[in-house]
């Protein structure tokens, strides 16, 4: 009978102990970054013009062979103030089997000449839907509240088609990019989401939001950035060429989120 106790009280805490079978602690998440499209086009211009050291350019694209037409548009507005109440959208979304966890949304914008930072104000929302449509719903963020948690130079300069159409736009270092970042937290199951922000100058300048490049190509198939106009109304955010020709070209903006998954 001694022997026996001595056998169950050995089994009893062994049982007992979980840690045999299952983690301590959960799986780490997973740092990641959502990039919706590239400004860069390269150091040099299509005209062959080198940018300021450590630069890049972000050019007015052409189709690859036509050398008669090219994107006119530099950048969409994003600015409000007493007047003006533009506000530019993109969509992204999450996959099957995700769950991000959003920490951080970044926006690019320019206004002109400078080399400091022109931005004071940030406002981001993100929505679970497209803004512009009935039932879509608004998850974080607002319109009123200055977010702005940090403005960096991108290293970029927005220029105009250098080549095309001949003789072609020569390129200057005059509309430097900049980054600005707010801090977003929102957890977001699978799904289409749309980012919708504002920036404001402190010089009351016009903010400009640049449109996605890809070389040789004015546009790709899905993109489909909008944005809240003077009229306050939606609408699609296009490029119509210059010189101007039909049809016009649908156009996609640049922005990242940065979350865990």
């Amino acid at each position: 009978m001694k022997k026996i106790g001595l056998y169950l009280l050995f089994l009893i805490p062994a049982a007992c102990n979980k840690s045999a079978n299952e983690p301590s602690n959960p799986p780490a998440l997973t740092d990641a970054v959502y990039k919706n499209g590239i400004l860069s086009t390269g150091n040099v211009s299509n005209s062959g013009v080198t940018a300021p050291a450590g630069y890049n350019w972000s050019e007015s694209q052409n189709d690859a062979g036509n050398t008669a037409l090219s994107n006119q548009n530099l950048g969409i507005a994003c600015h409000y103030d007493a007047f003006s109440n533009y506000k530019p959208a993109d969509d992204f979304t999450v996959p099957p089997g995700q769950t991000w966890n959003v920490s951080k949304i970044s926006v690019y914008v320019f206004v002109g000449p400078g080399t400091s930072n022109p931005f004071d104000e940030l406002r981001i929302q993100l929505w679970k839907g497209n803004p512009s449509v009935a039932g879509s719903t608004v998850i974080a963020g607002d319109l009123t509240t200055n977010v702005l948690s940090s403005a960096i130079d991108s290293m970029t300069y927005a220029i105009q088609n250098s080549a095309v159409p001949a003789p072609g736009v020569i390129p200057t270092a005059t509309r430097p990019i900049w980054k600005l970042s707010a801090n977003i937290t929102a957890t977001l199951q699978p799904g289409n989401y749309w980012v919708v922000w504002q920036a404001h100058a402190s010089s009351g300048a016009y903010g400009f939001s640049p449109t996605v490049k890809v070389k040789g190509s004015r546009g790709q198939p899905g993109w489909n950035a909008i944005v809240y106009n003077s009229s306050n109304i939606w609408q699609a955010v296009f490029d119509s060429g210059s010189p101007f020709t039909p049809p016009i070209i649908p156009q996609d903006l640049a922005f990242e989120i940065e979350y865990k998954y």
